[in-house]
């Protein structure tokens, strides 16, 4: 990993609570945006035929007006510059030109067959296009034949009529890649791929594939719950060193880690003892967690980048959406992070609390169970599953500035993306 990889992690040494400062250490990006989104966007996973995580489509119920200068200032086009970001519009809006402030390479104007009209212009702008509520017969057959995609949702149509339908659309329009919606479980995804989808969309991503009760933990991720643990309970020094020398990958990474530039170092560090002083203990226990995605010999490496990316998005929302306590906002991030645990390693998530040693609130949330953290869960849980008014009556209870969300979710958005970039595999 690169050596800049706690530098998004780190925590300011005299935190400050207010609304204006939940997000202060954001990415220099974010901080500098020339305008903040005023309405919440959300955004789907977009999830590729290996995995990946190649975009996201970003909706919001707005007029299109509105919603070009939402996603305008929530800074799509320069997302747009490197993965897929599907906007639906309609033939009115591309008419006016609405659409122009939103292109980019990789974005995708999703529109429907009524709105069959707006091909043109959005051709003749080079702009990518795809097409849902289309039929197979010859009165779009013309229209099919312009599209780069072609959207079909999973429980709109009987699975057999359907696996028929991709088959023709693949024999008659060969070029056209195919996306399917709604798709709820691993299952479902393989079931779509074999019938020749391309990219994927529904809550699937996030949903355990696989869950065996005996499973084991490799060594590496062993070793980072120990040292969580040790962190957890402040555990003198000297155990916890004792612990990182098990692992000789585990000693390297945490000498990097102490060693990126951002922690100013003059000489180098080369004990771990120097570095679990540079790095300190709160700065060391989310680089563990976080690091968890990356660790082992993983037969699914782009599955869990893809989980990585949503897990630090809930994490950072959790952490910045409100004004309690730096400590508790501190467990939130985590309660972001460890909620994808389960379906990261396959093993039930009673397994994984059991071998961590974490407060009530952590764990209780973590099984299912109530808790202090509870509401704050579902609230994002809600936000990343488009239902934005159930998520906002939650915020209110808790007293979160609601004024404040659309900004907050963006900015998590953003610094999840730049982390990414930044912690990525050399």
């Amino acid at each position: 990993m690169t050596v800049g990889f706690l530098s998004f992690l780190k925590s300011k040494s005299e935190p400050d609570t207010s609304p204006a400062a939940a997000s202060a250490d954001a990415p220099a990006a974010v901080e500098q945006q020339a305008a903040q989104p005023s309405v919440i966007i959300t955004r789907a996973e977009i999830v590729d035929s290996q995995q990946r995580l190649a975009g996201y489509r970003f909706n919001a119920a707005l007029p299109a007006a509105e919603l070009v200068e939402a996603l305008v200032a929530a800074q799509m086009p320069a997302f747009a510059q490197s993965r897929i970001a599907l906007v639906p519009i309609g033939a009115d809006a591309v008419a006016a030109g609405l659409h122009l402030p939103l292109a980019a390479p990789h974005t995708v104007f999703l529109l429907d067959r009524e709105a069959a009209g707006a091909v043109p212009a959005l051709r003749a702008a080079g702009a990518s296009i795809a097409l849902h509520g289309f039929t197979l017969g010859e009165a779009d057959a013309d229209l099919l034949s312009q599209a780069d995609l072609a959207l079909l949702h999973l429980g709109e149509h009987p699975l057999t009529s359907l696996q028929g339908f991709c088959k023709q659309l693949h024999q008659r329009h060969p070029e056209l890649k195919l996306v399917v919606d709604g798709v709820e479980s691993w299952d479902e995804q393989r079931m779509c791929a074999s019938w020749g989808a391309s990219y994927f969309m529904g809550q699937f991503l996030t949903t355990s594939d696989v869950v065996d009760p005996d499973a084991k933990i490799d060594q590496s991720r062993m070793t980072s719950i120990e040292l969580l643990n040790l962190l957890r309970t402040d555990a003198e020094l000297p155990a916890m060193i004792e612990v990182a020398k098990r692992d000789p990958g585990m000693t390297y990474q945490v000498l990097q880690w102490a060693n990126a530039p951002v922690n100013g170092q003059a000489t180098k560090v080369t004990s771990l003892q120097q570095a679990f002083m540079v790095l300190g203990r709160n700065q060391l226990y989310r680089g563990l967690t976080v690091s968890m995605f990356r660790m082992g010999n993983s037969a699914n490496k782009e599955r869990d980048e893809s989980l990585l990316e949503v897990a630090l998005t809930r994490a950072r929302f959790l952490e910045t959406c409100s004004t309690l306590p730096q400590a508790k906002r501190d467990e939130l991030f985590l309660v972001g992070l460890l909620s994808l645990f389960d379906v990261l390693l396959g093993v039930p998530m009673a397994s994984l609390v059991d071998k961590m040693h974490l407060s009530d609130d952590i764990r209780e949330v973590l099984l299912g169970n109530e808790s202090a953290y509870s509401p704050y869960l579902t609230m994002v849980l809600l936000l990343q599953r488009d239902k934005v008014e159930q998520a906002l009556a939650i915020a209110e209870t808790l007293e979160i500035d609601i004024d404040r969300l659309a900004e907050v979710g963006q900015a998590a958005f953003k610094w999840a993306q730049e982390s990414m970039h930044h912690t990525g595999a050399d």
